[in-house]
């Protein structure tokens, strides 16, 4: 889920951007066809109720984590990057792409009209909220994943496994709690990388834009 930074990019970091952008679509297209399909595939089936079928304590360790998935994460990371990086167009850029990520998962789970496991697996463990409502895309693993790329690339590299890790551990933590299929979690993964990924290329745009501009005036008086 990791992104190249914004700051002082090259055209490698973009050449990389632009694939890990590549792999993410593939990988919402891949989700949506296994979405679409009825009944649900009973291999997906079967992979929700081992996942669910965790112990409890399992469930209880991911709960907290899983908490990163919702609109509050976003806004908590842009606060880290406004203290400790001194970034303030990254910070507003972590909090509008989280928010858009949040509504645009809720836009595409109204078009699929796809269902949580219970709806599909009697017996399914639901272990938040009462299990109904639509599943396609997962909003918490979009979430997660956008504000793992955005907030993200403000880490050294050495480092950005560590928000990728959680933002994973987010989808499952949705499988465990009952509440997702796989399809849903993976849809909703790549789905928040590509709007990450667009988001870190505007914040490049942008600081582009400022810094010709900056140089306007310098060029003048030269």
């Amino acid at each position: 889920m990791g992104a190249p930074t914004s700051s002082g990019s090259t055209e490698g970091p973009r050449v990389r951007r632009w694939m890990w952008a590549a792999v993410s679509f593939v990988g919402v297209v891949a989700a949506y066809v296994v979405a679409i399909q009825r009944p649900v595939p009973q291999s997906e089936l079967q992979l929700t109720q081992w996942i669910n079928g965790w112990p409890d304590w399992t469930a209880t360790i991911l709960y907290p984590v899983m908490q990163l998935g919702t609109v509050i994460a976003p806004i908590g990371a842009a606060i880290a990057v406004a203290i400790f990086r001194r970034d303030a167009l990254l910070a507003a850029a972590t909090v509008v792409s989280g928010l858009a990520t949040w509504f645009l998962a809720k836009g595409v789970k109204e078009v699929v009209e796809r269902g949580r496991p219970l709806e599909y697996i009697s017996g399914v463990d639901v272990r938040e909220g009462s299990g109904t409502g639509l599943g396609f895309v997962s909003g918490h693993s979009a979430v997660a994943a956008v504000t793992a790329v955005v907030a993200g690339s403000a880490l050294p590299r050495r480092w950005r496994w560590v928000p990728a890790l959680l933002a994973f551990l987010v989808g499952i933590a949705r499988i465990v709690h009952g509440v997702h299929l796989p399809a849903d979690v993976v849809g909703g993964w790549c789905l928040g990388a590509l709007v990450g990924l667009a988001t870190l290329e505007t914040v490049d745009w942008i600081r582009r834009a400022q810094a010709q501009a900056q140089r306007a005036p310098s060029d003048a008086r030269a």
